[in-house]
């Protein structure tokens, strides 16, 4: 056993070393240079594509440099590179690659797409050095504004954008280049590009270029193109990457609302300053959009109220103002005693008047408390039911807010609709706004004495005003 043992150990150590050797993978590496001037092309992109099992792409370095690391097995390989770069005409390179064998010393030149007629500048299209050539590639570099406003309105209706020029390796073209601009999708407002043609250096840096978008009447995207023709070189360059908004119109009446913080509210014939109940304009433009921010806006109260005689909109297109209690005790309206109007005004583009109108209920902060019937007779462990009418002093329902409670002697609990109720914004009395039902009923039956019962309603209005109603009568017991 022991001699089978040596017999087969140099064996396994002849496997192990050609296990260890099995790794064939050679080297293909080499440089891309631009055909005219002979400097390294950075970025380029070299990729293997014969044949297909050691397909690969690299990037050249600063220095034009790449390598690929491919096992070609154990034959003799025919071996395609295909170097590219944008401004470059595609170069192909073959040759063989034999097992074991590096391929390190290729040199790969492209040629310039600008070679062909050009002057002689045009060829030196290294992002490393010499002289720049020809235009190749625009690029927005600038956009002062992403959003402006209608033409009028008062807003930032103008955009500034620059676009630098380079050539086919990055360089920025030094030499002037007239570029061309336009408005290829917008709101057909009377938009503008000014000026459509500029050149590049002239009132800007070398290589830069700029132009004005002006805003029209209407709202809308606005996409703009700039061009360069190269007629010599059969070459147009273009780049569409400006997109500007168009927004913040005039006010027009269909986006024009008023709103009341509360329709209800508890301010007739009291004078308090800090008791005001707040007054909302939205003010959009014909697209919805909010118009420009400062659009001022004017509001009147008729039949009575004090309100703050004008606003101007937020960036959200807002305005608001504040109706105070200013001691007015309202009569004459169609709706009845205790109702206002207030009324939000401004102008549209045509210079017309744009007015919406809201009403409001002024009611006393004071409540008038009805209660049927007018005493309490409970009998041992029954209950009874009582009609409540809750209104202001002109009949109408209490201000939004209001708190309406039901606090019950011993022995006696509450149940019903405004045991403890928050009141909503209403105008017309009725029931659930006026009228309500309300049920005492003994909690204790088990006692043997008769008692005495009451019960209290309380109103207390936002202004803080209480108003209080109380029943008193009797819980007949058994002996």
């Amino acid at each position: 056993m022991k001699n089978r043992l040596l017999f087969l150990f140099p064996i396994a150590v002849l496997l192990f070393i050609q296990a260890c050797g099995a790794d064939d993978s050679v080297i293909i590496a080499g440089q891309v240079i631009e055909s005219e001037s002979g400097n390294p092309v950075n970025q380029a992109v070299v990729e293997v594509v014969q044949p297909e099992n050691l397909q690969q792409t690299a990037t050249t370095d600063s220095s034009g440099n790449f390598s690929f690391d491919v096992d070609p097995g154990n034959e003799t390989q025919n071996i395609s590179l295909e170097a590219s770069k944008q401004g470059y005409e595609t170069q192909t390179t073959n040759f063989k690659m034999a097992p074991d064998t590096d391929v390190d010393d290729l040199v790969i030149q492209l040629a310039s797409t600008d070679d062909a007629g050009g002057d002689g500048d045009e060829g030196e299209d290294d992002q490393v050095g010499g002289e720049a050539g020809g235009p190749a590639n625009m690029e927005l570099i600038n956009l002062s504004e992403s959003t402006i406003s209608v033409r009028e309105t008062g807003g930032d209706v103008n955009a500034t954008f620059t676009f630098e020029v380079t050539d086919s390796a990055g360089r920025v073209v030094d030499s002037p280049v007239d570029v061309n601009f336009q408005i290829i999708r917008g709101p057909n407002g009377g938009e503008r590009i000014t000026p459509q043609t500029a050149t590049t250096g002239v009132g800007s840096p070398v290589g830069t270029v700029k132009s004005n978008l002006a805003a029209g009447d209407s709202s809308g995207t606005v996409r703009i193109e700039a061009v360069i023709e190269r007629p010599d070189h059969g070459i147009t360059i273009r780049s569409s990457p400006v997109l500007i908004s168009i927004s913040s119109g005039f006010p027009v009446k269909e986006n024009f609302h008023v709103a009341p913080r509360v329709n209800n509210f508890d301010a007739y014939g009291i004078v308090a300053e800090d008791h005001t109940n707040s007054i909302t304009v939205s003010v959009g433009d014909l697209k919805g959009n909010p118009v420009e921010e400062g659009t001022a806006v004017y509001f009147s109260s008729s039949n009575g109220g004090l309100v703050n005689g004008s606003a101007v909109t937020n960036e959200n297109g807002y305005a608001t103002v504040n109706l105070s209690a200013n001691g007015s005790e309202p009569t004459g309206h169609p709706m009845g005693p205790g109702f206002v109007d207030v009324t939000a005004q401004t102008i549209d583009k045509n210079n017309n008047y744009i007015e919406k109108t809201t009403a409001l209920l002024l009611t006393t902060p004071r409540a008038d408390i009805d209660i049927n019937p007018t005493t309490l007779n409970i009998s041992n462990g029954g209950s009874q039911t009582f009609d409540v009418t809750i209104t202001d002093v002109n009949g109408y329902p209490m201000a939004a807010d209001t708190r309406i409670e039901v606090s019950t002697g011993q022995g006696l609990e509450a149940s019903g609709d405004i045991v403890d109720l928050e009141l909503g914004d209403y105008f017309q009395p009725g029931p659930g706004t006026t009228e309500f039902q309300l049920t005492i009923s003994d909690s204790d039956p088990d006692e043997a004495v008769n008692t005495e019962g009451s019960f209290t309603i309380t109103v207390t209005s936002p202004f803080g005003e209480t108003t209080t109603k109380s029943i008193d009568g009797s819980r007949a017991k058994t002996q």
